[in-house]
């Protein structure tokens, strides 16, 4: 078998029939792929979903958030872990029973075309190669995938953007995003919501850290990991997800505080050179080794990032510096106060946070 799609999930139940319902159509030969969902210990009905809807002898209608009816001709497998332990755990469950060659990575919010999967293949040709696919914010959520969207046609995408919250247009430039016209990115933005990997690749890496439970971390490791095993990370721009889930800059920030807080200790402990990538040390004070700025660390310990947050969602004039700013206030900021306090790194708290905090 070609390809193996996994899914991990946790309560997702409509959004994760909407993304199953968008790989129905897919455009590749029967018997050359597969989807693996991992359900994370949900509590929301999603097995019982999956299980009628996956029912050759289904006849009536499924749950509401079922927009066609059954996947019965979708090659799907389920795999289910009784206790929620986290997106690492879900996805190297769903890659123990995968058989696939190549293992392609979607997460439950997103939606996708039906030449998706053939243009994340054309980009990876290679075994070393990883393709990483574009993710951007869909508006309207509650109305089918845009065709022309998926496709990148500028008049439809610059329609689509103009819908879009402020901060999610920020980000849209940020990250992965920065290497849409380039041949390959740094290895530190591989992300786990829209990418193609072989499994040998995957194998010399190793398996997802399940340390990471929270937002982001794992997706920074893994990639960190890929490149040290000899991986080349492809921007892969065409092979286009649209993603469902909404939240505001301020849970955006929560998240980021909290992957400074519990993520970035683990982070840099396995991979020192995080420091220098995320400008950790300018928080860091000069006599420990770091390069401390005296109007960040003023900054952070006043609360400024606090009353950024509550500019931008009043709707006032709010540039990209300081959306930066914010941004890096939250999480190295959340890292240097973790580091200055007595306590254990964390690492063990809730594992999956409000369903707005997830991908």
């Amino acid at each position: 078998m070609d390809s193996s799609i996994i899914i991990p999930s946790f309560n997702d139940g409509p959004l994760l029939a909407r993304c199953l319902d968008s790989l129905r159509g897919l455009q590749a030969p029967p018997g050359s792929w597969e989807v693996v969902v991992a359900l994370d210990g949900s509590s929301d009905g999603s097995a019982a979903m999956l299980r009628r809807g996956a029912g050759a002898d289904s006849t009536g209608p499924l749950d509401t958030c079922v927009a066609q009816g059954s996947w019965s001709d979708l090659p799907l497998r389920v795999v289910e872990l009784p206790a929620n332990r986290g997106r690492s755990a879900a996805r190297n469950a769903a890659l123990a029973a995968a058989r696939g060659d190549w293992m392609c990575f979607l997460d439950a919010d997103l939606r996708v075309g039906p030449s998706w999967l053939g243009r994340l293949s054309a980009c990876s040709r290679s075994l070393r190669e990883v393709a990483v696919g574009e993710m951007v914010y869909e508006p309207a959520t509650e109305l089918g995938p845009d065709p022309a969207v998926l496709d990148g046609h500028p008049l439809a995408d610059a329609l689509r953007r103009r819908r879009l919250k402020r901060y999610q247009r920020y980000l849209e430039t940020r990250g992965p995003w920065k290497f849409r016209a380039r041949d390959e990115m740094p290895a530190r933005y591989f992300y786990t919501c829209n990418a193609r990997v072989h499994r040998a690749l995957l194998a010399a890496a190793g398996p997802f850290d399940e340390r990471l439970r929270g937002w982001g971390g794992e997706d920074i490791d893994m990639g960190l990991r890929l490149g040290k095993a000899g991986a080349k990370l492809v921007s892969c721009p065409s092979a286009r997800a649209l993603h469902a889930q909404e939240r505001s800059f301020a849970a955006h920030c929560a998240n980021l505080e909290a992957l400074g807080r519990e993520g970035l200790p683990l982070l840099v402990e396995r991979h020192p050179e995080l420091v220098e990538m995320l400008q950790l040390d300018r928080l860091k004070p000069r006599p420990a080794g770091g390069r401390s700025q005296p109007l960040l660390v003023a900054a952070r310990a006043l609360g400024l990032h606090h009353v950024l947050v509550a500019l931008e969602a009043s709707g006032l004039p709010f540039p990209e510096k300081l959306y930066d700013l914010t941004v890096y206030l939250h999480y190295a900021g959340a890292f240097r106060d973790q580091a200055r306090s007595a306590g254990p790194v964390a690492g063990a708290t809730a594992v999956h946070p409000a369903k707005e905090n997830q991908t």
